[in-house]
């Protein structure tokens, strides 16, 4: 089953709250076998030309089977483009595992090993600069959740911990057993644990389920993680990452998404951490449809995920390319259970979503 050509779309999606993220849909063609779809998700390709034909300069002619030699080769690359390099792997290989699992006639989590769970447990993003900007139209943002149905959220500080105090307290109260706190992000905007700590014992009364990323530095994020008595999560996107961080005690909680390099790579991530006695999570909000398809399967088919986890793509935005969005109910997430990725492509809501093509 060799690859025959790779075709791209740049489509961009509104969120809710009117931010519009760009995601760059792939098609892999094979001589003999169904289209794989795959999402380089939340990017932007300003040289969409250029990494298509990279794409299929490196491509064309490979055995669309050999997923994990794709994946490799890929992961080594620097495409140059305004698109991430890991984004543009993990697109190829949601694909790839999208082709496989549709020419094996099996959903993409039983070619990862089958479920552990029947779905994950995720949440929606509040932003502290949305507090800023309109404390009420913040707050509506929870009444919507609620009105859809869902309950769980997690909160970007704004860097006024009063401000965030105030926000977290008077949501309480209003919504009460409604809503409930996952996670307090700090973005690594701190420079010094001590800035850090006094920020998070401000706000650790709102009990949540852990903390995110103090700072970028591991070392000021290992003196967080040590004063804690909460987990503490870190974004994990390379092997040798996840091993200093590990090491050095930076985290508690690997935060791994399918946009490092795409599900066979993140796999590797999450049997790091667990020999390293880390729990894991899956991060960003990022994903239209075939990225948080990808992220569930994965999600539903891990072992060693212990956290609520935050992709919610079917209720941040506001359009998609595909026929059906991805179930979600209680702030639930459950993964198709067509073949492959089980998501497929509505062409005129692609076409009506494309703002370029190659």
């Amino acid at each position: 089953m060799k690859i025959t050509k790779i075709e791209t779309f740049q489509i961009e999606t509104p969120r809710y709250y009117g931010h519009i993220s760009g995601h760059v849909i792939v098609k892999v063609y094979v001589d003999d076998g169904p289209i794989g779809l795959g999402e380089a998700s939340d990017s932007r390709a300003e040289d969409l030309a250029a990494v298509t034909k990279r794409y299929n300069d490196l491509l064309v002619g490979r055995d669309a089977t050999r997923i994990t030699e794709i994946n490799e080769l890929l992961r080594t690359q620097d495409f140059g483009s305004t698109v991430g390099n890991l984004h543009l792997a993990s697109a190829i290989d949601l694909a790839l595992y999208d082709l496989n699992g549709k020419v094996q006639g099996v959903p993409v989590y039983q070619m990862l090993g089958g479920k552990m769970r029947d779905s994950v447990y995720c949440c929606y993003p509040i932003f502290g600069w949305q507090t800023k900007e309109d404390f009420e139209q913040t707050a509506g943002y929870l009444q919507r959740l609620i009105d859809l149905g869902h309950h769980l959220f997690r909160y970007y500080v704004s860097g006024d911990s009063a401000l965030d105090d105030r926000f977290l307290t008077e949501m309480k109260s209003r919504f009460g057993e409604q809503i409930k706190l996952k996670q307090i992000d700090f973005s690594g905007r701190f420079s010094d644990s001590e800035t850090a700590v006094r920020y998070a014992d401000v706000l650790r009364h709102h009990a949540p389920y852990h903390f995110e990323q103090p700072s970028r530095d591991l070392q000021v994020s290992a003196e967080f993680t040590k004063r804690m008595d909460l987990p503490v999560s870190r974004h994990i996107s390379s092997l040798a990452h996840g091993y200093e961080a590990a090491e050095c005690g930076a985290c508690t909680v690997f935060n791994v998404a399918c946009v490092a390099g795409g599900p066979t790579h993140i796999r590797r991530l999450f049997a790091l951490a667990e020999a390293a006695g880390l729990e894991c999570l899956i991060g960003t909000d990022q994903e239209s449809t075939l990225g948080t398809a990808a992220q569930i399967h994965v999600g539903v088919s891990m072992p060693n995920l212990s956290l609520p986890c935050d992709p919610m793509g079917p209720v941040l935005y506001t359009a998609s390319p595909a026929k059906a969005r991805i179930r979600s109910e209680a702030s639930h997430l459950y993964p198709p259970e067509g073949p492959g990725l089980g998501v497929e492509l509505d062409e005129e809501k692609l076409r009506a979503l494309t703002v370029a093509s190659a």
